[in-house]
């Protein structure tokens, strides 16, 4: 019976990763673009610009716990976050407030407790795609009673947008604790954006924005999934993955 568990999950987690290069294709064709921030005050325009920095952000769900130098991952990430100013994201030409953002996500653990990552996305009511990367280290291996403890940096952009250009910069820490068949964790951190709007008088704006996050991340075989919640700003995000990992 756990065989045919096994067999049920690995093919499902293949189909799913199959069909998410559609996904990622599809969600912005279907959604609304930000074609009208040119509208938006100076002052409409920074709020809107922390809801783009929420929205983008990169989130690699991971256990903070390096993948060794044979290990390597590959999942589907699907995130949705609350926009905090609906009004502003709807004036700008933004579609629902509940953004839905998936990501394709790949990383490859290399020596000495590094690994590396990256990952592409869209972002459903904006017409934005996005490329990112991310280097972690693990600064101490856990062991029977302490947790592992790992740092990591992480870089993304839009890609493809006339209307807005965003990017940004992450830097957390990340405490974890593996288990029998799930890795608890928890980190905070900041993240760095800087957003522009080509085209029109509104000036450029950086934000810098704190944020915390908890989740698990359960391994059954060589299937995968993981889930986590974080607060970024005033924004909630609550994403999973589902995915492979050697």
């Amino acid at each position: 019976m756990t065989n045919s568990f096994f067999s049920a999950t690995q093919k499902t987690c293949i189909k799913f990763l199959l069909i998410s290069p559609v996904l990622l294709a599809a969600t912005p064709a279907v959604a609304a673009e930000l074609n009208s921030v040119r509208l938006l005050s100076q002052s409409g325009f920074e709020s809107l610009s922390k809801d783009l920095a929420a929205v983008t952000a990169l989130r690699a769900l991971s256990p903070g716990v390096t993948l060794g130098t044979l290990g390597f991952d590959l999942g589907l990430e699907v995130a949705v976050t609350k926009i905090d100013h609906g009004d502003i994201w709807n004036r700008a030409g933004g579609g629902s407030v509940d953004v839905v953002t998936p990501r394709l996500t790949i990383h490859k653990g290399l020596a000495a407790g590094f690994d590396m990552g990256a990952s592409i996305g869209s972002v459903s009511g904006s017409g934005l795609k996005t490329i990112g990367g991310i280097l972690r280290y693990q600064l101490i291996t856990p062991g029977v009673v302490m947790p592992g403890a790992t740092i990591r940096l992480s870089g993304n952009r839009e890609i493809g947008s006339s209307s807005v250009t965003v990017r940004s910069l992450g830097a957390d820490f990340v405490i974890a604790k593996p288990l029998v068949l799930i890795t608890p964790y928890v980190g905070i951190g900041t993240v760095r954006t800087e957003t522009s709007a080509p085209g029109t008088i509104l000036s450029s704006v950086s934000t810098n924005q704190a944020r915390a996050f908890v989740g698990f991340d359960s391994r059954l075989a060589f299937a995968t999934f993981s889930a986590e919640v974080e607060k970024l700003g005033n924004t909630t995000t609550i994403s999973s993955k589902i995915g492979f990992r050697f």
